[in-house]
């Protein structure tokens, strides 16, 4: 249903986030992402020049959410 709404992220690309969010482990959604446990979609594209919101969803119902550049930044 995820997949018939929203677009495909294929390039997620999880940042470390600082300590106080410590429910927020980028290694392990990026290898949740390669293996297929997780699906990255693309939730607000351009929410800044150059800056999407990706959100990783695995099949538990567990979201993740980061912004990542998308390089469209401007010159």
């Amino acid at each position: 249903m995820l997949s018939e709404t929203y677009r495909a992220y294929p390039a997620a690309e999880p940042l470390v986030a600082p300590r106080a969010f410590d429910c927020f482990d980028a290694r392990a959604i990026g290898q949740a992402l390669q293996s297929g446990e997780a699906l990255a979609f693309l939730s607000e594209p351009e929410i800044h020049p150059g800056v999407d919101r990706v959100v990783a969803v695995f099949s538990d119902g567990r979201a993740f959410a980061w912004h990542q550049l998308n390089g469209n930044l401007a010159e």
